[in-house]
């Protein structure tokens, strides 16, 4: 009976801990270890019991950050901006997911596309698009092959307005994507404030007299080199953040809607499981090029989900897939510790969209 009880303790989601009379840790399941080493203190809740032995048990969970009301400035608010069809082009479906639900919460209609040959495509097939929205990372063809593509087409498609979003921006990225014919950018993670901003700014721009023929930009006719920070020798530092930072989480909440929230995490735990199983089999083949992709697609939506320090981690496996000098060795090593921290991320992620459910419910 003892043994089943430990069991059933291992296995679940709250924080349990067993503590004897001189305050030592004699027992803790996998998610209090994970509550208490991830979490800020202050993000977390503890209900203790003392017994009769002196000991004393130890519940934890993270506190749910609730809020009666969630005031959103509506685009109604704003004056001369109009909503109209965005089309959303992200590898990730729970990124799309959660653009998605931003925008339709504001009236825009949405359209949603996996890659750039997808987004070609439906600009080919003459359906009605306002603007884009470009993730610059995409495999195949990334964001600003695509949106270089795109502005040699003929016809209006090759005035759509596009906004890049990427967790990188340098002010040499800046220029690349500028001669690529991008119009506009967004910082990684997606936060719903800066989004209908320069949305409603790039169609209020494009839908101006004597607009149209200007808002095109120019074919790259100049590449340059972004600097890279050579992460070699922080390779055994890192990651240094939070496993998980509830304060970008709640954001997302706040933006999202509950249940575009929940819906978001919960696709984007499947997304994720399926990933790093891709990777891993990946490393086995040293087949680096699948590894980079999936690796750049988790830390980008690990971002979204405040996932820090798997964002982090990934980002530093990314950037050295991008180096001249590939070491294939540290490359392993890191995207392992990818694959290794990965399901403790999203151990901490479940737990806090199931506290925040039960604190809802109750």
């Amino acid at each position: 009976m003892e043994k089943q009880l430990l069991d059933a303790l291992s296995q679940s989601n709250t924080g349990v801990a067993l503590f004897d009379a001189n305050e030592r840790l004699i027992f803790a399941n996998p998610a209090w270890n994970q509550l208490i080493t991830g979490i800020a203190e202050d993000d977390l809740v503890f209900d203790e019991t003392s017994l009769d032995n002196g000991g004393m048990l130890s519940v934890c969970m993270i506190r749910p950050h609730l809020h009666a009301s969630i005031a959103r400035p509506s685009l109604a608010e704003v004056e001369n901006r109009k909503r109209g069809t965005v089309l959303v082009a992200d590898d990730s479906a729970s990124n799309r997911m959660v653009a998605r639900r931003m925008l339709q919460a504001e009236g825009f209609s949405v359209m949603e596309a996996g890659d750039g040959q997808s987004v070609l495509d439906i600009l080919r097939r003459g359906l009605p698009v306002d603007i884009i929205l470009m993730d610059v990372e995409m495999p195949d063809m990334d964001g600003l092959h695509t949106t270089r593509r795109i502005r040699h087409m003929e016809g209006p498609s090759s005035r759509i307005p596009v906004i890049a979003f990427s967790a990188h921006r340098t002010r040499d990225w800046n220029m690349i994507a500028r001669q690529s014919g991008v119009n506009d950018f967004i910082s990684k993670p997606i936060q719903r404030a800066s989004l209908l901003r320069v949305i409603g700014e790039n169609i209020l721009r494009n839908t101006s007299p004597g607009q149209n023929d200007t808002s095109a930009a120019p074919a790259p006719v100049a590449h340059m080199q972004q600097k890279r920070r050579n992460i070699t020798s922080a390779l055994d530092e890192l990651p240094a953040s939070p496993v998980l930072d509830v304060k970008i989480l709640e954001k997302l909440y706040q933006d999202a809607g509950i249940d575009g929230a929940a819906a978001g995490i919960e696709l984007f735990i499947s997304e994720t499981e399926s990933r790093l199983v891709q990777i891993d089999d990946a490393l086995s083949r040293c087949d680096f090029n699948v590894v980079r992709n999936e690796v750049h697609a988790l830390k980008s939506t690990s971002d979204t989900f405040g996932l820090k320090q798997l964002a982090d981690l990934c980002a530093a496996a990314h950037n050295m897939f991008d180096r001249d000098d590939l070491d294939e060795h540290h490359v392993i090593k890191l995207s392992r510790r990818v694959v290794q921290l990965a399901p403790t991320a999203l151990t901490a992620l479940n737990l806090y969209r199931r506290s925040r459910s039960w604190a809802l419910s109750s």
